[in-house]
């Protein structure tokens, strides 16, 4: 059985918000997540259900910090749009269809909808499997607080670099025609350093052992 990384999630607010601004949301994520340049796997996928809901699946275990970072920062420097849930896992997938994900099964997807289901107030959550590293769902606590706490300048600024492998915060800075010393102020008051450092430990470290 193949290891791979299982996002599921809804939109906060949806019916408050209005279809469009639902569909604006989802929309983004699948975006962000289907966009070749950001690196997130062989094989990635996005399906949307239940009109709020939706599911991202990536073959590659080790980009699952780095997916839901993209996500966030890309939604939250668009502030006028709903925010939302997200429920992540990494572990074995045994049922994969060519296409879509209707039919998948497995490890990931279970963990990653029951995570869902008993988020409560969180808004992120990493879904373990029993005997995985606590660690890792610390992390994803620290991301949750950062991302929700940021300016849409400085998500911009988490999502530009994160597309890049490696980051070019200097060639991020010219793109939006600002010098580098505020490009990285913004970085600094993002907290980006310490988010790189846990995308490189995720990826250093096969998320789909203990």
């Amino acid at each position: 059985m193949n290891h791979a990384t299982v996002l599921t999630g809804d939109v906060i607010g949806s019916t408050l918000a209005g279809s469009a601004e639902t569909d604006a949301t989802i929309g983004l994520i699948r975006s962000v997540a289907l966009d070749p340049d950001n690196l997130l796997g062989r094989d990635v996928r996005f399906s949307r259900y239940r009109g709020d809901g939706w599911q991202v699946y990536s073959s590659d275990p080790d980009r699952v910090f780095r997916i839901c970072v993209l996500i966030l920062a890309n939604l939250h420097s668009h502030p006028d749009l709903p925010r939302t849930r997200i429920s992540a896992a990494c572990g074995a997938v045994s049922s994969l269809p060519e296409t879509g994900l209707a039919s998948a099964s497995g490890e990931a997807f279970t963990l990653s909808g029951r995570g869902l289901d008993a988020i409560k107030r969180r808004k992120l959550v990493y879904a373990q499997a029993e005997g995985q590293a606590v660690w890792k769902a610390s992390l994803f606590r620290l991301l949750e607080w950062l991302a929700f706490r940021w300016s849409p300048e400085q998500a911009q600024a988490i999502a530009m670099c994160f597309r890049l492998d490696p980051p070019h915060p200097g060639k991020s800075a010219e793109e939006l025609g600002i010098s580098r010393q505020a490009f990285s102020a913004r970085l600094d008051g993002a907290g980006y350093a310490p988010l790189l450092e846990a995308d490189l430990a995720f990826r250093s470290e096969r998320t789909d052992r203990p």
